[in-house]
């Protein structure tokens, strides 16, 4: 009987154990120049994302929920058609555009489905599936900002002072139209403007700032997301690169939301 307890015990705590580990387990992306290595079954809830880039060129990952009857492969050959926008898929935000060697953290909130995660700067590579399973949610509670960025048409504006360190910003929607908010660190003399010509060339080299991550949009336009990551002193630039036109396709010189002002310049003091 004694033994008969003590199996029971352990065994319960085992399962304790374990209920934790998945229930604080973060989930990671890292991004090569081949395409996006991810786990091909992620559990629901407010998701902790560390995103990597092990790759030599600028990447970023965005989770797309895919409708019924829509398979990863249906979604890559509208995407190779330059449909930025797939019917019935709705986008579920992600890290940003991160420069080589980077890392950054997000938090954001998946439910169950079918989804793909996709590099749009690497659109016709870079498509994989994975699910989000309908198992006990969890909750990657994000941490305490120390700054909010409010996001709307069409125009940053950030809450708060952020200074050198590890810092973490709380990004609010208020719509109505889909946002991102790039993030970059502009190098000495450059500006902007600069992020902007670069944006419209493709991201080529010589780069005017080291891209930092940021989010990406959402279909939900009052969405709360988490940003974390390492700040040091310098300039700061956020950027949103969505077409204006929602029907653009790939290719399209199109206005971009950052040519109407939705580029805001801010600084980190020592």
């Amino acid at each position: 009987m004694h033994n008969v307890f003590l199996a029971t015990v352990a065994a319960t705590l085992c399962l304790v154990a374990s209920h934790i580990a998945s229930a604080t387990e973060s989930v990671r992306i890292i991004a090569t120049d081949a395409g996006l290595e991810a786990p091909r079954t992620i559990r629901p809830g407010m998701r902790h994302i560390i995103f990597e880039n092990r790759g030599k060129q600028v990447h970023e990952a965005m989770f797309v929920k895919l409708p019924a009857g829509m398979s990863a492969e249906d979604f890559k050959g509208r995407v190779n058609e330059g449909i930025l926008f797939p019917e019935g898929a709705l986008d579920y935000s992600g890290p940003g555009l991160l420069s080589p060697g980077g890392t950054t953290e997000v938090w954001v909130p998946l439910d169950p489905g079918e989804y793909v995660l996709i590099c749009w700067n690497h659109m016709r590579k870079s498509v994989r599936g994975l699910a989000v399973t309908d198992a006990q949610p969890v909750d990657d509670t994000p941490p305490k900002e120390d700054a909010v960025l409010m996001v709307r048409d069409f125009k940053f504006e950030l809450q708060g002072h952020l200074k050198p360190g590890m810092r973490v910003i709380k990004i609010q929607s208020s719509g109505p139209s889909l946002h991102e908010a790039d993030l970059f660190r502009l190098h000495p003399g450059r500006s902007a403007s600069d992020v902007q010509r670069w944006y419209k060339d493709d991201l080529g080299e010589p780069a005017p700032a080291d891209a930092l991550g940021g989010i990406v949009d959402s279909h939900d336009t009052r969405q709360v997301l988490w940003l974390r990551r390492r700040f040091t002193p310098g300039q700061y630039v956020f950027h949103c690169a969505l077409p204006l036109n929602p029907n653009a396709k790939s290719g399209d010189k199109s206005a971009t939301h950052a040519d109407v002002g939705m580029v805001m310049t801010f600084e980190v003091g020592p």
